[in-house]
């Protein structure tokens, strides 16, 4: 799967060309926290998968919404992951508006601890929105192949 994703030149965030969001924003966020069996210390990763909404275009008539996983981790590097992979959704009731795979591997191999975001592109003008994700990964030799983590979605917007 990294190799997919890679060739399709995805980014760790998105590209939204949008007025960022302003003092007037909304957020909804989840955490998600899990702790992953790995050799010497085990890792700690948490998401928060969040959905924003923001207010702008001509005289702020437009509601601009995307989703994003804040992804955080530790006692990670020492290339303990084959593949960690972390897919995105804006959702609107339960089906998909816009999706974002970002690979991380290489940041938490090399990385003992740190953060980093992963954020759909941004959509205007909807409704009901939330943020959900899902998590594609492989344990370093343990020869088990990769493993799921369903994560749990934002409040909706």
């Amino acid at each position: 799967m990294a190799t997919t994703l890679a060739a399709a030149g995805l980014a760790l965030v998105g590209s939204a060309a949008v007025t960022a969001p302003s003092a007037s924003a909304e957020t909804k966020c989840s955490t998600n926290s899990k702790e992953f069996p790995t050799s010497g210390f085990n890792v700690d990763v948490t998401i928060r998968m969040c959905i924003d909404r923001w207010w702008g275009g001509p005289g702020g008539s437009y509601e601009y919404r995307r989703a994003r996983a804040e992804i955080s981790w530790g006692d990670a590097g020492g290339n303990k992951w084959d593949n960690f992979d972390v897919q995105v959704r804006l959702e609107n009731n339960d089906a998909d508006v816009r999706t974002r795979w970002c690979d991380v591997t290489s940041l938490m191999d090399n990385n003992s601890s740190g953060s980093t975001t992963c954020q759909t592109d941004t959509v205007v003008n909807g409704s009901g929105n939330t943020a959900d994700g899902y998590v594609s990964y492989n344990l370093n030799d343990d020869g088990n192949g990769d493993y799921g983590w369903s994560l749990t979605g934002s409040p909706a917007i």
